[in-house]
């Protein structure tokens, strides 16, 4: 007997409602499970579809724990280019608003779970390193590297390597944050609090650049900022 499935909410198309339901019960449950505790069976009755419908969208469980992370990495991407679009031609204002919005995503309860979910299978399962190593560098790092550049060109100073410093500028506004939320699941998301540090860390950062006498990046800096990337995927 077919195996039967529960209404789906409308959306623009069947296809597409039928693939977010997907995404969105294999997140729930590579949360609560894990990766390898997860099945797709298990996501396929989250879901309200038929294993088969799961299995036309994903080959394998691998193939649809790539495409939620590719999926919320597309929506971070998102958010970012509309703030820079929207943003003033300063580049501090800018480098501010993005952080604010890396902030935002990057201590949101769902981002931490997977952060937690691969901190403990990337030992047992490296395939899941693998997988977040495919998609490349963060875009992020291609929005600030602009910036930086942009504010060496208007201030007047050298930027060694603007793509390392990028790097090195994202981790270091973003991990604090990040490690607070991680120990705490009560720590503080107020936005307005986000919005004064983002501000705060872009100016103590900006100010070192412009004070010039750089030094240079080490080799593989990027690597080095981001251990689980490869330049090459950028």
């Amino acid at each position: 007997m077919a195996e039967q499935e529960r209404p789906q909410r409308a959306g623009a198309s069947g296809r597409r409602s039928k693939r977010e339901s997907i995404l969105d019960a294999a997140v729930e449950l590579f949360l609560e499970l894990g990766f390898d505790q997860t099945s797709m069976d298990a996501v396929a009755a989250q879901a309200g579809v038929s294993k088969t419908t799961v299995y036309a969208h994903f080959g394998d469980k691998l193939e649809l724990f790539r495409a939620v992370i590719a999926r919320g990495g597309a929506s971070l991407d998102f958010d970012l280019d509309q703030t820079m679009l929207a943003s003033v031609d300063d580049p501090q204002e800018r480098l501010a608003r993005i952080v604010l919005k890396l902030l935002q995503a990057t201590t949101a309860p769902n981002y931490l779970a997977f952060i937690r979910v691969l901190t403990v299978e990337a030992a047992r399962r490296p395939e899941l390193t693998e997988v977040i190593r495919s998609l490349g560098v963060p875009h992020v790092v291609d929005l600030v590297t602009v910036a930086l550049r942009e504010d060496a060109r208007q201030r007047g100073y050298a930027l060694p390597d603007a793509e390392a410093y990028a790097g090195l500028f994202v981790r270091m506004t973003a991990a604090g944050p990040q490690m607070d939320a991680l120990l705490d699941p009560e720590a503080d998301r107020d936005p307005a609090h986000f919005e004064a540090y983002a501000r705060w860390t872009t100016a103590i950062f900006l100010q070192g650049l412009r004070a010039g006498d750089l030094p240079d990046a080490p080799d593989s800096a990027i690597g080095q900022v981001f251990p689980w990337l490869s330049r090459a995927n950028s």
